[in-house]
């Protein structure tokens, strides 16, 4: 004699497969979204780097050829971030950004000046160069 099933449903074990495999993938989200947060965080700072170094390379070279400062070499020298304040800093998002400059005459060639900003947080340093026309 033979017994036809007539419960539906699942059973404990089929239950305690499928929580096993959704926890597995909910895992392995969990970690994939903290990885792009700390992508993302690195991809602010370095974007930060690149804007404030913009803007000091954007300030030196819109000034006039006939400056005092594209007359003799500069080599280091402290850019003020902070005009409003005695700091020469510039804090964003909790990270401390500090810039140099150097001036270079006559390079590559006689009536240009090199100008090399050094951007620096928290131990790394972002370089841009920019050519000034002084004739």
């Amino acid at each position: 004699m033979s017994t036809v099933k007539t419960e539906k449903g699942f059973t404990l074990l089929e239950l305690l497969v499928a929580m096993s495999i959704l926890t597995i993938g909910l895992l392995g989200l969990a970690s994939m979204m903290s990885s792009g947060i700390g992508t993302d965080r690195f991809a602010h700072m370095v974007a930060v780097e690149g804007s404030v170094g913009s803007l000091v390379v954007e300030e030196i070279t819109s000034r006039d050829g006939d400056d005092p400062i594209f007359a003799s070499t500069v080599v280091g020298a402290t850019y003020d971030l902070d005009t409003g304040s005695v700091a020469t800093t510039r804090v964003v998002n909790g990270r401390t950004y500090t810039a140099t400059y150097s001036v270079t005459p006559n390079s590559p060639v006689t009536g240009v000046s090199m100008v090399t900003v050094n951007i620096t947080s928290g131990g790394r340093t972002v370089t841009l160069n920019a050519f000034k026309s002084t004739i």
